[in-house]
């Protein structure tokens, strides 16, 4: 079974639906203020083996590693998180939305949930994944299947500082939700230059992704496509030319999304980010990325190889 995955208000292009005060802007007009990516974080307090530790391990090795910055552990998220869940949980429902008229309620959207847990944002985001029956997945595994999903990748890889984490079972599914903020105190955090994910040293990137809600091919909703490579980089990035090369030859790029290329239907990838998104790839198999590009007419390349985990 594909993994379902939805996914709320991001930054930094959709970000307006979740900002709070002044400080950033929507559209791309105006470049929110932005800060190095973080190397270093205060312990987290999850469990060793606990879903929660597991997830959070997972997301902040891939964003250490491929230059994005590392998320630290909010308490107030933890709690928006734990409520939501509960909330689906008790519904037997997946989605962003509450209802007030139903058990569980903290809030009608992740904003509210955020408030209402005592976190001061400037933005907040969330991401839910679900998948398989209980015990049949791990939330690493959510984790993975998430940074396979392109919209949840751009949102799980963005600007944010800190995070916080649940895992539920919602209608017979192993439920993840990631709640996802920037305090009003701080800004955003950005990589340096050019980065993408998967980057190199990544060797459990996912070979079969689908079922993301907004899909990124609204006309075929039920479409299967590999791990996407997500790139960032400054609003003047342009992609001249991309391939992924595996053992076999070249790998069908179905679409690549983004300023300068095809215009994404959803409006997530512009303004310095981008999605390659290529046809499904084999199990534990080693992939080459060639991608050239420019910055404000300045040419510059990224070349890398990653590799798919077993299984599906």
């Amino acid at each position: 079974m594909i993994p379902r995955h939805l996914r709320a208000a991001v930054a930094p292009a959709a970000l307006v639906a979740a900002l709070v005060g002044s400080g950033c802007g929507g559209g791309g007009d105006v470049a929110p203020p932005t800060a190095p990516p973080a190397t270093s974080v205060n312990s987290a307090t999850y469990a060793a083996g606990s879903p929660q530790r597991l997830a959070y391990d997972q997301l902040n090795a891939a964003r250490l590693r491929c230059g994005f910055g590392l998320l630290a552990q909010s308490a107030a998220l933890d709690q928006a998180a734990a409520a939501h869940g509960n909330y689906m949980s008790l519904n037997s429902e997946l989605g962003h939305g509450e209802d007030p008229g139903k058990p569980g309620f903290t809030g009608a959207t992740p904003l509210d949930r955020a408030l209402a847990a005592r976190y001061a944002p400037r933005a907040v985001g969330e991401d839910i994944s679900a998948s398989g029956s209980p015990g049949g997945s791990t939330a690493a595994d959510a984790i993975r299947n998430l940074m396979a999903a392109p919209y949840h990748a751009k949102s799980l890889l963005t600007g944010f500082r800190e995070v916080g984490l649940a895992w539920n079972v919602v209608a017979s599914l192993d439920t993840l939700t990631v709640d996802l903020g920037v305090p009003a105190s701080a800004q955003l955090q950005s990589p340096q230059g050019v980065a993408t994910f998967p980057c190199a040293d990544t060797t459990d990137a996912v070979a079969r992704g689908g079922n993301e809600s907004p899909s990124p091919f609204p006309s075929n909703p039920d479409a299967q496509w590999g791990q996407p490579i997500t790139v960032a980089g400054p609003q003047a990035l342009r992609i001249t030319s991309a391939t992924i090369t595996g053992p076999s030859g070249p790998v069908a790029l179905l679409v690549t999304y983004g300023s300068g290329a095809t215009a994404d239907p959803n409006g997530a990838f512009a303004d310095g980010w981008f999605s390659l998104i290529p046809e499904v790839l084999q199990p534990s198999t080693s992939y080459a990325v060639a991608i050239d590009y420019t910055v404000s007419g300045t040419p510059g390349s990224a070349r890398f190889s990653f590799t798919t985990g077993g299984g599906r």
